[in-house]
């Protein structure tokens, strides 16, 4: 195995080549390189293009700290190339001993996919909210913790944020005081307000998306519904509209209060800090509308998009 990697990454042989040269079958030999990618014997680091015009004119246009923007077009899931421009932002930034908050989402699965393993040290990771869904297993933040957690084992410290089960808006503020009244769950919500680095999803209002659509279903707020009301994206479940203005309609604050959440007031505070980094992660013309009002809330000061996405907020 360690022949044919040698071979192959280092002197650029085909696996043909490399076959006749070790005695073996071209077949074994590509075994034998996927087993060694299986292993965790061989990293790939990808320095996807970027264009560099593009950021610079979405931090003049939209004071934000820094922007990332990829190449659109690429014939990949856009949410995995826009992952690992996310991990390696997020890898240049932060330091060992930092405290770091997640949200929700698939983008951000694809982004904790792609960080090097044991690169940091001493982390203290925090969910910015509870769990989402009622039935199904979601990609949520206490879920994206754990995940990143193994990653860093064995020096790193994971923290987890509670659920309610509950229906009645009634209800759902009983528990949440009883919540807060507990030492331990109001220490990890109060450090989850000021983290160090915030990585945020910016999640759009679609038929058939999990997290907060499938939460607001359950709770009979469709997707229809909440276009009416004049959602047209949420982050850390805070619905918002198009000029970024949290949409706080009755029928929906029982989605808004029914976990502990960092809250949209307090994403723009740690946005106008010069020592933190709110970096929202989202790219394709799906999520054009729910990025720009995540734009004009301010609630985020670096940006991780695509070209499609930065020509449309550029073009505002």
């Amino acid at each position: 195995m360690v022949q044919c990697l040698d071979l192959y990454y280092r002197h650029g042989q085909s696996q043909k080549d490399i076959a006749r040269a070790v005695g073996l079958s071209a077949a074994t030999v590509s075994r034998l390189l996927k087993r060694a990618m299986d292993e965790g014997l061989v990293r790939v680091e990808l320095d996807l293009p970027r264009t560099q015009e593009l950021e610079s004119r979405l931090v003049q246009r939209h004071g934000l700290r820094d922007a990332v923007v990829i190449a659109a077009g690429g014939r990949g899931d856009v949410r995995e190339a826009l992952g690992v421009a996310a991990a390696a932002y997020f890898e240049k930034v932060a330091a060992n001993g930092m405290r770091i908050g997640l949200s929700c989402g698939f983008t951000l699965y694809q982004t904790i996919r792609a960080l090097h393993e044991r690169r940091l040290r001493d982390l203290a990771l925090y969910p910015l909210s509870g769990e989402s869904t009622l039935k199904l297993v979601d990609l949520s933040p206490n879920t994206l913790v754990g995940m990143m957690a193994a990653k860093y084992r064995p020096h790193v410290t994971a923290y987890a944020l509670p659920v309610q089960h509950l229906v009645s808006l009634t209800q759902i503020e009983r528990e949440r005081r009883r919540l807060l009244r507990d030492p331990e769950v109001r220490k990890i919500y109060d450090a989850a307000q000021s983290v160090d680095v915030a990585l945020l999803g910016i999640g759009q209002i679609a038929e058939q998306t999990p997290g907060f659509c499938s939460l607001a279903e359950a709770y009979g707020v469709s997707v229809k519904r909440l276009r009416q009301l004049g959602v047209v994206g949420e982050i850390n479940y805070q619905p918002f509209d198009g000029e970024g203005r949290i949409v706080d309609r009755p029928e929906l604050r029982i989605l808004m209060r029914r976990m502990l959440a960092v809250g949209y007031d307090r994403l723009q505070a740690l946005s106008r800090r010069d020592d933190r980094f709110v970096i929202g992660v989202a790219g394709g013309r799906s999520k054009i509308e729910a990025v720009r009002g995540a734009i004009h809330a301010h609630c985020l000061n670096v940006l991780v998009t695509d070209e499609d996405v930065a020509d449309a907020l550029l073009k505002d």
